[in-house]
């Protein structure tokens, strides 16, 4: 009898983990999903999986890296599973092996305590803060890393977290005199010895950033890399490839250059002040010349011509001065040194975005709240993926339960820059979802672009929430969608009904978790990292086929360099994002085996257009109605 899979040990019917898990199920996709990584690993190659709901990926991949013993990164899109994954599934592997997994999670420093100013913030504190500076006191001795989640009693977003963390501009570096006992020290080198080190998308790519120019690094180096909800890395990616600088940043500068005038002479003082002035003024004055615009919007030549000429010309001198002339640079002060520092980065970006002329880039804006950003984006990340990142790490591991199109990774590696000669594997979800599920797609609706759309969508969108009693999440491509919806429902439905942007991302999932019968309305940031299982969500109902809105600047100009290498900028681009994006909605209905549930598209394009095939090829085998009847019986008592 042959000796049994090591993998098998662990996640087959008889395995380790079935003793730690309650109605443990072995599911051969996990399985053959480990062998797979196995091999990748044993190969040093590349790996693409996509591994639908409910295949259990993070014990698919995490039982082969762990028993490969390389160091290895674990990169998420988002912070849920950044959590689930140290503080269940390896705790649970740990268990199952019978030894502990050497792992810990890495977040961006802005969630972390820094030292050097929180001394500084609380060296003036303001009127009532006795006891916040107390409760700070107390909590940093007893805290290991300085981990802001710790605090219970301080929202995610309390202006105190931003003036007591550090970014990585306001980090003084070996120079600061907190450096022995920085948490965020003290956090790299447990990481140094771990095996596993878990970190986000936007973590992962500024490090890689930083190991580029040489400066060091966030992440100690590793053999092997695993990027989870991988469906999210090319936007991710290109803002780190790009350059961008906001209004925020000069605002926080010219704060930072504040603190440290309090240690200035009088005619000193004055030259700064002067300099404050100007990037506060220039600040201002860039956002009003923007808000009337669009919230995106390219950067035309004209445009940055008059910004080069206006009102970044002043900034950048007085940037220059602060660089050159304020004697910063040569003071015995860590501080100003580094703000004179700080101020030739922000003039080089400036300069990077506003005068450099590239091929394959993008000059463009986007409106953040009261914040403007001015970027430079490259429209294809497949060079500096070859160059940053492929050439370093033999070994990638690229998995979602929402890669492939039409069954196959074609568009994935073209959009990532992978070769053909990659592993691949796709694995069906482990739910049956012609049974758990229903797909509504109805024939009578005019098509999205009609001007009485909203208004039937709205219509029809109340006789499905009065069917299913609500326990909906309504999905939007466009907030016009949204608050027209929102207006038509609002008295209309015997059920609560949310909307985005009422309140954080997080309360309104609480909340629509526990009203059982409530309703959700929200659009792109909702169409992932969503998971309600249970009752509370058992329609989702989606407004039209997710296609990325042509007048998007990035969408704009990729879809106009396809076009000029010949290709078709539909069946290459628009298309295959769209699909992905109608997976991701999908994926938030069925969470567990017991999930029932309807998923309603309200784009009869579905039906109608040549294209609408493809959809239905990308998804899983769902029994499909045109028929609210349909929806009466699917929610009948079995």
């Amino acid at each position: 009898m042959p000796p049994q899979d090591p993998i098998d040990k662990i996640l087959g019917c008889d395995s380790t983990l079935a003793r730690w898990i309650e109605s443990f199920e072995s599911r051969p996709s996990q399985i053959e999903m480990a062998r797979l990584i196995r091999r990748a690993l044993q190969e040093k190659n590349k790996v693409i999986i996509e591994a639908g709901t409910g295949t259990g990926k993070t014990l698919g991949y995490l039982v082969p890296l762990v028993m490969a013993g390389k160091k290895t990164v674990i990169s998420t899109g988002t912070k849920n599973l950044q959590e689930q994954i140290i503080f269940k599934d390896i705790p649970l592997l740990g268990k199952a092996l019978g030894e502990e997994v050497q792992a810990i999670m890495m977040k961006g420093r802005k969630n972390y305590l820094c030292l050097h100013r929180f001394h500084q913030y609380f060296s003036r504190p303001k009127m009532g803060e006795q006891n916040t500076k107390k409760k700070m006191d107390r909590w940093r001795t007893e805290t290991t890393f300085g981990d802001f989640a710790e605090l219970t009693w301080m929202r995610e977003d309390d202006p105190l977290r931003d003036a007591v963390s550090s970014s990585s501009e306001q980090c003084l570096g070996s120079e600061c005199l907190h450096w022995d006992d920085c948490f965020l020290n003290r956090l790299r080198q447990k990481a140094l010895q771990a095996q596993i080190v878990i970190v986000n998308h936007h973590l992962f790519f500024a490090d890689l950033i930083v190991k580029k120019g040489g400066f060091g690094e966030i992440i100690p180096r590793f053999q092997v890399a695993v990027f989870d909800e991988a469906h999210a890395l090319e936007e991710i990616a290109t803002t780190y490839f790009g350059k961008s600088l906001s209004t925020n940043q000069l605002l926080e500068f010219t704060a930072d250059l504040e603190r440290e005038m309090e240690h200035l002479r009088g005619g000193e003082r004055k030259d700064i002040q002067k300099r404050m002035e100007s990037l506060r003024a220039g600040s201002e004055r860039l956002w009003e010349l923007f808000r009337q615009g669009e919230d995106r919007g390219r950067l035309t030549d004209q445009t940055m011509k008059t910004l080069e000429e206006g009102v970044c010309h002043e900034i950048r001198r007085a940037l220059s001065f602060i660089q050159q002339k304020s004697g910063f640079k040569e003071s015995g002060s860590v501080g100003r040194q580094a703000l004179a520092e700080r101020a030739g980065d922000l003039s080089e970006r400036l300069d990077e975005i506003l005068v450099t002329r590239e091929p394959g880039w993008l000059k463009w804006y986007e409106k953040r709240k009261k914040t403007l950003v001015i970027h430079a984006s490259p429209l294809d990340i497949s060079h500096s993926m070859r160059e940053s990142l492929y050439e370093k790490v033999k070994t990638l591991v690229f998995t979602s339960a929402t890669l492939s199109t039409a069954g196959n990774f074609e568009y994935f590696c073209s959009r990532m820059g992978l070769e053909k000669n990659v592993l691949q594997g796709i694995y069906p979800s482990h739910f049956n979802f012609k049974e758990q599920a229903l797909l509504y797609v109805p024939q009578d609706l005019p098509v999205p672009q009609e001007a009485f759309f909203v208004e039937r969508l709205g219509r029809r969108i109340e006789k499905i929430l009065r069917i299913t009693a609500g326990r909906a999440l309504v999905l939007f491509t466009s907030y016009n969608n949204l608050n027209g919806v929102h207006g038509f429902l609002k008295g209309r439905i015997p059920y609560t009904l949310f909307k985005q942007g009422e309140a954080p991302r997080s309360t309104l999932l609480e909340e629509f978790k526990k009203d059982t019968h409530s309703v959700l309305l929200a659009t792109g940031s909702f169409w992932q990292g969503v998971d309600v299982p249970g009752e509370a969500l058992s329609c989702l109902i989606v407004d039209k086929l997710p296609f990325d809105s042509p007048g998007d600047p990035l969408v704009a100009a990729r879809i106009d360099l396809v076009r000029s290498r010949g290709g078709n900028p539909f069946m290459e681009y628009q298309l295959p994002s769209a699909i992905i994006a109608l997976k991701q909605g999908l994926g938030r209905l069925i969470r567990k085996s017991t999930d029932r549930g309807v998923f309603s598209v309200l784009d009869v394009r579905m039906i109608r257009s040549r294209y609408g095939r493809s959809f239905f090829e990308s998804l899983p085998e769902i029994p499909l109605t045109q028929n609210l009847e349909d929806l009466h019986r699917f929610f009948e008592p079995r």
